[in-house]
């Protein structure tokens, strides 16, 4: 009982911060997303620590790097999406990656090409889909929150639907070797959330957005979002099966770490952004 009223608690306090994050201004959404950046490159180099072939020494200077190179390329995402720097700027994004193999010349570690792919992992896993984010809030350079938060509405109510019917009604497993408590049930019943919502949405955001949406578009969403949603968490348990953990951390408390909470986002973000780029 007591877990239920933390995971509760914690659940009501993320949303009022998420949410009130978004829409408050550009800014506000900056400095949030910048700092879930951070929070889940920490959480990454945490549950890789030991994957590393480096010394002590060169495993935080590689997570201090990545933290750095993760938040300039969200920076620079940003500042393209609201038409403050050029388009041909995302190019300088492809840097990033590729410096790790300089970076690794200098380590003197046995297997460089190892510690290369698990440092620009961060980077293709953690910082590119969440900076998507941005491309999302932006539409000719104004900031308009409506598809982003549609996007992670979507993406709860998948999540809490998801777990409420697999638990009353779960008995096909979606992917026993990859997540054992995951069933078919649970996984249309997410869906069947995410679309529901997609309609409470329809009707509530022009009065609130000002932003006019049709609900096809809507319903377009909240399918990709379940999908791909569902594709992050499988991913992320893939992950931490391999490294024999439950939670990639205990910042919020009754959810485990942010990497547990996002992982349907980072997936989801960048999806429907490319839905939105080419089909609307």
């Amino acid at each position: 009982m007591n877990n239920l009223v933390t995971r509760i608690t914690t659940g009501i306090l993320f949303l009022i911060v998420m949410i009130g994050s978004v829409v408050l201004s550009e800014y506000s959404f900056l400095i949030l997303f910048s700092l879930l950046v951070v929070l889940c490159i920490n959480e990454y180099y945490f549950i890789t620590h030991d994957l590393l072939r480096a010394s002590e020494k060169w495993k935080t200077i590689y997570k201090l790097i990545n933290t750095v190179f993760s938040v300039v390329i969200f920076g620079i995402v940003f500042l393209v999406a609201s038409n403050k720097i050029p388009l041909i700027s995302l190019s300088l994004v492809c840097g990033f990656p590729l410096t790790w193999l300089v970076i690794e010349m200098y380590t003197k570690s046995e297997r460089p090409f190892y510690n290369v792919c698990l440092n620009s992992m961060a980077i293709f896993y953690l910082a590119i889909p969440l900076s998507s984010a941005s491309l999302l809030s932006f539409h000719d350079g104004n900031y308009s929150w409506h598809f982003l938060l549609a996007i992670m509405v979507f993406a709860w109510s998948n999540d809490s639907l998801a777990f409420v019917f697999g638990k009353l009604f779960g008995k096909h497993k979606l992917f026993e070797r990859i997540s054992p408590k995951k069933t078919w049930e649970g996984f249309f019943g997410g869906v069947a959330g995410s679309l529901l919502f997609a309609y409470i949405v329809w009707l509530l955001f022009p009065a609130w957005t000002g932003y006019h949406v049709s609900l096809t578009t809507y319903m377009i969403l909240a399918m990709i979002t379940s999908i791909t949603s569902t594709y992050g968490d499988l991913a992320e348990s893939m992950i931490k099966r391999n490294l024999q953990i439950k939670d990639s951390g205990t910042a919020l408390p009754g959810h485990g770490g942010f990497l547990d909470r996002f992982d349907g986002l980072i997936f989801s973000l960048p999806a429907c952004t490319l839905y939105l780029t080419f089909f609307q």
